[in-house]
């Protein structure tokens, strides 16, 4: 991971995620609306951290995020102990999330074609369920399950909430707290001292992610 990003988001007070599409609407005189989707199907984090955190703590870490600053690209992820017991946290009920391996072509679907060793899953049980986060292989994009996925043995189809953004091929996915997003910060905002070893901060840092 990126020091100075991730010790953002591991410290963060409150994070907010948006991944939803852009989307252009129109209403006519007789109130009909239409909408058509423009695309734009990224993840955005707000991510505002705490007043008060001290600066002895935080010098360092502030000195690696003002060197990276917005021009640099870093990768993150949601995995700390206070988000992976629930807000990163896999849904479904497999007993080990290392091992799922799927294809794809085009379009926003994924075919299993491999399951974790010992994962002890049965006919009827859940391979995801709709709000998992996976990625495609260690590196890829990150996708979040839009549809439960049950378990029949072979050739499940995980429909996620945008086109897979990676060429037609297969890998081993990463689920829940290891999915990795590789960003960028688009807003920085300043840092003031206060009552002499105390840091606030002037608004949220801003992330996008980046798409290369």
């Amino acid at each position: 991971m990126t020091t100075a990003f991730q010790w953002i988001f591991d410290n963060a007070a409150a994070i907010s995620v948006n991944k939803r599409g852009v989307v252009g609407q129109t209403v006519t005189r007789d109130q009909t609306v239409r909408s058509v989707s423009l695309g734009g199907k990224i993840w955005r984090f707000n991510v505002k951290m705490p007043q008060g955190m001290r600066w002895s703590t935080a010098r360092q870490y502030i000195a690696a995020i003002e060197a990276a600053d917005r021009h640099t690209e870093g990768t993150v992820q949601i995995n700390n102990a206070g988000y992976n017991a629930w807000l990163s946290a896999y849904r479904g009920d497999s007993a080990s999330t290392t091992g799922f391996t799927a294809s794809w072509t085009t379009g926003n679907t994924l075919t299993m074609t491999g399951y974790p060793g010992g994962s002890g899953l049965t006919a009827g049980e859940y391979i995801f369920k709709a709000g998992d986060w996976i990625q495609t292989g260690s590196s890829g994009s990150v996708y979040e399950v839009t549809t439960d996925v049950v378990y029949s043995g072979s050739s499940e189809t995980v429909t996620v909430n945008r086109p897979i953004l990676e060429s037609a091929g297969s890998a081993t996915l990463s689920v829940g707290p290891n999915v990795t997003w590789t960003v960028a910060c688009i807003s920085f905002p300043t840092w003031t001292i206060f009552d002499r070893d105390l840091v606030q901060w002037s608004g949220d840092f801003q992330f996008l992610e980046a798409i290369n």
